[in-house]
């Protein structure tokens, strides 16, 4: 049976993720993507129109990703706005810190993030996920803040700063404990 067309983008896209991931990006040529998605070089055109585009397209990838992550813990944990901010928080660091593509773009390196519909569709997608789970929080009595639209959008800065600097002593884990108890401090009812 003939493989589809977003079988073999998906499968250019898996490859892409691993070397994006092993390499930085200067450092990774569409004839290794090409040979790692057992594709010629000249299909990887015929989906994208170069480096930055397949690179781009991965993060979007992997962002959407990281959304249906945070939809399936705000699901699992419906009655438990501080386990689905928790999860939230603990998807965007895991997400953040241990990959590589992401850093680098966080980093500003490479590109910057595009300012497009479908980006900014994703990106309010994030903040209102998070800006739910707050009021929802609120309405219950868990959580006390004047402006969760605000601090919806603070939730993912934070998360950014800590993993830009990536202190050397941290694990993953202590970031998160730290980052979880912080936010909840900041919210508990007074």
């Amino acid at each position: 049976m003939p493989e589809d067309n977003e079988d073999k983008k998906n499968r250019i896209l898996d490859a892409a993720t691993s070397l994006f991931a092993k390499r930085p990006f200067h450092k990774v040529l569409l004839d290794d993507v090409a040979q790692a998605a057992h594709v010629g070089k000249g299909t990887l055109y015929l989906y994208f129109e170069g480096k930055e585009e397949l690179y781009l397209a991965v993060l979007f990838r992997n962002f959407s990703k990281l959304i249906e992550r945070i939809q399936d813990n705000i699901a699992k944990n419906e009655n438990d706005p501080k386990a689905q901010l928790t999860g939230i928080i603990e998807e965007l660091i895991k997400s953040l810190y241990n990959h590589a593509a992401f850093y680098e773009l966080l980093r500003g390196a490479i590109v910057s993030l595009p300012d497009n519909n479908r980006w900014s569709g994703e990106r309010a997608k994030l903040y209102k996920l998070i800006e739910n789970v707050l009021r929802s929080g609120i309405e219950k009595e868990v959580f006390s803040d004047s402006h969760p639209d605000l601090t919806a959008l603070y939730i993912p800065g934070i998360v950014r700063s800590v993993c830009l600097r990536r202190p050397e002593a941290m694990t993953t884990e202590d970031i998160l404990r730290h980052a979880g108890g912080f936010v909840l401090e900041a919210l508990r009812p007074r």
